[in-house]
């Protein structure tokens, strides 16, 4: 029984997290290389003025996935903590 539950609930987060990733991460990665493609047509910008333009595209993506990765952390943590996982003790 609970191994059934175990599955249902790693389906349930398998789901959650590939709508995310196709609703919003994709997104944010679209507008993450619009980005960079203009900090690399800025002809008058030095390599290092354009590489720091790219790195600031990339910190909304990468502040996203690492809030997902973390919830994520702290939802497996709090499973691993329910009660339904701790064993009873046997009857006498």
């Amino acid at each position: 029984m609970a191994e059934v539950q175990q599955l249902s609930v790693q389906e349930a987060v398998d789901t959650m997290v590939k709508n995310v990733e196709r609703k919003n991460i994709r997104k944010m990665q679209g507008l993450m290389f619009q980005c960079s493609a203009g900090c690399c047509e800025d002809n008058q910008a030095s390599m290092q003025q354009v590489h720091q333009c790219i790195e600031r595209c990339h910190v909304p993506l990468a502040q996203a996935q690492a809030l997902v990765t973390s919830e994520l952390e702290k939802f497996q943590d709090r499973l691993a903590r329910s009660p339904s996982r701790v064993p009873l003790p046997e009857d006498p």
